[in-house]
């Protein structure tokens, strides 16, 4: 005859009926002597489920003041000649400007800059990612001589890029990929592009935009944030669609704490203090009961917690992370995202010394 199986506790009953859905695993806690209660307080405090992930709302992309623009460089076929172009647009008003280069290097991106300053002499801002080439000495040079403020984006935050990305697009649309564009072609592609409706700006050209329309502009995106998360919330990290992946679960196992915001970002971390940097569209509020992830796969080593000593010779600063851990990181790795300006930390730390060295001085 068989005997049925007896257990002491509702978490005994669990290891043998690992049922998630309280549909299938109340009838048998209630089968086995346990009540209703049991079975949902034992689901609610143990089990993590995963979340429903409301429609992405993306963060508005516009400069809060005029003559800010995104850059990039437009790769053509290297088979063919070799010309690239730098390409730039202005964020709110949508005016494309293209320079062609003899390669993609940092002496090229200079020299296209300048071209570009002559005709947009008043440039309040440059965004773009962290290409090498403009990385380079010359190049942040050049945008602290004239004044610009000059920040990048990581790989990962292809939103804060969208009209530049957008607009790269439109170009490869209407000649074809992988077609070589000969500068005169470019120049009236631009031309054409500048001269036609966009729908983002109530279907005007962008050589029609005036300065009232671009400020009424700034006004109306300004008052739009989809997303607030605040220091200290638990939240979890929406999984990035995968072409062919299955990803069973929308959402991460486990949950993270909102550090800080960056710009249109959120700076996440686990518990050994490995960061990471998100959009909002990335994140949700977490529930009480979702373990704090050990470390983040892929993050950073944490967040720089004070700076020690500078290495004049290296250029390097000694610094500590906030877990306790030290590390000799390049000055510039203290700037992401304003490479041309010092960070707060950095002007903290020089406040206190007497001698400022040249190779930090000129980022003052």
């Amino acid at each position: 005859m068989f005997k049925q199986m007896s257990f002491k506790t509702i978490g005994d009953l669990y290891k043998s009926f690992p049922w998630k859905s309280p549909n299938k695993f109340i009838p048998i806690a209630k089968k086995y002597g346990f009540t209703e209660k049991q079975a949902n307080e034992y689901l609610n405090s143990h089990i993590v489920h995963d979340q429903k992930v409301p429609k992405a709302e993306y963060m508005n992309i516009y400069s809060k003041h005029p003559n800010g623009f995104q850059m990039d460089t437009f790769i053509n076929d290297k088979s063919k000649g070799g010309l690239n172009y730098l390409m730039l647009i202005n964020i709110n008003t949508r005016k494309a400007y293209s320079y062609a280069m003899k390669g993609k290097g940092a002496k090229e991106v200079l020299h296209a800059l300048q071209q570009f300053i002559k005709v947009v002499p008043e440039v309040y801002s440059i965004t773009s990612d962290q290409d090498a080439a403009y990385l380079s000495n010359d190049v942040l040079d050049f945008m602290k001589t004239n004044n610009i403020i000059y920040r990048t984006t990581e790989d990962n935050n292809h939103n804060v890029l969208g009209i530049i990305n957008r607009f790269m697009r439109t170009i490869r649309d209407l000649v074809g990929e992988n077609r070589y564009i000969e500068e005169d072609e470019m120049r009236n592609l631009i031309d054409a592009y500048n001269n036609s409706p966009h729908g983002s700006l109530d279907y005007k050209a962008p050589n029609d935009i005036t300065e009232k329309f671009e400020k009424k502009y700034i006004e109306k995106k300004s008052q739009i944030n989809p997303y607030d998360f605040k220091p200290n919330d638990k939240v979890r990290i929406v999984q990035a669609k995968e072409p062919l992946a299955k990803n069973r679960n929308r959402v991460s196992k486990n949950a993270y704490v909102v550090d800080s915001k960056a710009g249109n970002q959120f700076i996440v971390k686990s518990k050994d203090e490995s960061i990471d940097k998100l959009p909002g569209y990335r994140l949700v509020i977490s529930k009480p009961n979702v373990p704090i992830a050990k470390t983040l796969k892929g993050g950073k080593r944490g967040i720089v917690e004070k700076i020690t000593s500078y290495d004049s010779k290296k250029n390097k600063y000694h610094i500590e992370y906030s877990e306790g851990t030290k590390d000799f990181i390049p000055a510039k790795n203290m700037r992401e995202g304003i490479p041309t300006k010092l960070s707060r930390m950095e002007l903290v730390y020089w406040s206190k010394k007497n001698n400022i060295p040249t190779s930090i001085r000129r980022w003052i």
